[in-house]
Formats: structure tokens, sequence, C-alpha cells
């Protein structure tokens, strides 16, 4: 009868034996994480504005907003409106800067 083959007593790994890694810095102090009416709030005051210079002919149509030299007034509706649309074009969302990512992902 064949026996089932015992494991290797010896580990293979070239760790096995070795220390555990210790942290290079101090751990950072534990501070109290923000409630969920705070990060709303903080949301709430965020500056959208920069994100219209972004806003191409393209996307202007679709969200039914005025031509590229008319200024756009961005508020919180408007944010999920253009955050929809960006979801729904990940090619238009790539070519943006990173700081207007940020934003619609505010």
């Amino acid at each position: 009868m064949n026996q089932p083959q015992q494991p290797n007593p010896q580990p293979s790994s070239r760790m096995a034996g070795q220390p555990a890694p210790r942290p290079v810095h101090d751990q950072p102090t534990q501070t109290d994480r923000p409630t969920f009416e705070e990060l709303t709030a903080q949301a709430d005051n965020t500056d959208y504005s920069p994100l219209s210079a972004h806003l191409d002919d393209e996307v202007r149509t679709a969200l039914g907003l005025p031509a590229a030299p008319a200024p756009v007034t961005i508020d919180r509706p408007l944010v999920e409106r253009i955050r929809d649309y960006f979801l729904d074009h990940p090619e238009k969302t790539a070519a943006l800067p990173d700081s207007a990512r940020d934003i619609i992902h505010v």
C-alpha cells in the first residue's frame, strides 16, 4: 500500500528562523476619528469650483450646462451629476488631473 507522504518537518522558507521584522518608525499617535456627521459637514464645505475648468463641451452638453466660456457654479447636487457622468466614462476620468479626480471622489 502507498503511504501518504509526510510533510517536510524543515520549513522551506528562506525567512524560517529569522526574527520578525520591526517597525522603522514610531507608531502614529491614536486620535479620535471624525464622526459621519463631521465628515458630511466637511464635504458640504468643499470648494468644487476648480472642477468647472475641466468640464469640456461634451460634458457640459451631456449635463445640460452652458457652453464652455460661460462660468458654471458647482454645488453639491451638480457634483453628484458630474460624478455619475465621469463614473460612466472612465476614459474621461483618466484624462483629468489628480486634483480634479480628488474633487469628484470627495
